[in-house]
């Protein structure tokens, strides 16, 4: 009954998520609406509106669940959404066909990992030859880690059951044994470790150190007709992350309150992630070097340039 209950509980969260995602309908002409993934990765958009940062700032500001990158990055093409806070990858995609969005700062590195179940036979790369591994989305930060893994240990992707799913999913189908493991964002990583519900294989940071992970995107709409506003926002986004890089454990209650996990899961994760807001040169070289991945995958036909993804100049 207790896993029951549990299975139904995750399948409520991810139908409220997907159905949540249209709440922007009803926004104001004031209201900033923000586009996010529930990902202890987004802990500083949960920090400032969970401590009322926004409304010390004068902003209205209304937070959209979406359930994958490319959800959110279609609803800032439609501008359905002012800002995101998304992966990388589905940025780059993006502005690649012509999107107009920017990124205007920083949210993480690192942050995802590879679990496998407790009985798996799964050491390394050749083992996931034939396997059936989930990701949240082709294209995606995770989906492109675990490629770019495979690919530098000489695995061709395409010997891989490579699928979709929602990641709140993911545990569950590992536990039934429908899937050999998946590639998922904290805290979907700490929190099988945490609840012994399978084996973290390899993070992130293992693979490829300090891995761009989330950005905040704006529209061009936004940045053109609501600059002040999105001055204030940014100011808030760098004192959000200044918080959650010294307050860990307060972050831990307010994240693992938003979305619906154990404190010691988040606490876990965090150790396992990197809170920036201000792209380091490093970041910007990282995000190049991304590309150069999805070029190879087939995800980025073009050469875009730093000038034509960043937008520093709202930042304070």
């Amino acid at each position: 009954m207790k896993r029951f209950l549990t299975a139904l509980g995750i399948i409520v969260l991810v139908l409220l998520l997907a159905f949540g995602s249209y709440n922007y309908i009803t926004a104001t002409e004031e209201t900033i609406v923000v586009g996010y993934l529930p990902t202890s990765l987004d802990s500083a958009l949960f920090v400032a509106d969970d401590l009322g940062m926004f409304t010390k700032e004068g902003l209205k500001v209304q937070l959209v669940p979406f359930r994958t990158g490319s959800e959110l990055i279609d609803a800032a093409n439609k501008k359905q959404i002012d800002v995101g806070y998304v992966g990388i990858t589905p940025v780059t995609t993006a502005i690649d066909q012509n999107s107009s969005i920017k990124i205007v700062a920083a949210v993480n590195t690192d942050g995802s990992g590879i679990v496998v179940s407790n009985t798996s036979n799964i050491k390394n790369a050749t083992d996931f030859e034939g396997k059936k591994i989930l990701i949240p989305k082709v294209g995606s930060i995770q989906d492109v880690l675990f490629r770019y893994m495979l690919l530098k240990n000489n695995v061709n992707p395409a010997t891989v059951n490579i699928t979709e799913m929602d990641v709140p999913l993911m545990q569950n189908a590992l536990a039934s044994g429908k899937v050999d493991g998946y590639v998922a964002w904290e805290p979907y990583v700490s929190q099988a470790k945490v609840n012994g519900n399978g084996i973290v294989l390899i993070n992130s940071n293992d693979i490829w150190p300090d891995i761009p992970g989330c950005v905040v995107i704006a529209t061009n709409s936004f940045m053109t007709h609501k600059p002040i506003e999105l001055q204030k926002f940014l100011k808030v986004h760098v004192e959000a992350t200044n918080y959650v890089n010294t307050h860990k454990n307060e972050t831990a209650a307010i994240v693992s309150k938003k979305l619906g996990t154990n404190s010691n899961v988040e606490l876990e994760a965090r150790n396992h992630i990197e809170f920036l807001a201000v792209p380091t040169q490093a970041f910007e070289n990282n995000v190049m070097e991304m590309i150069q991945v999805q070029k190879q995958l087939g995800y980025v036909k073009g050469n875009l340039t730093i000038q034509q993804l960043f937008d520093s100049n709202f930042l304070p």
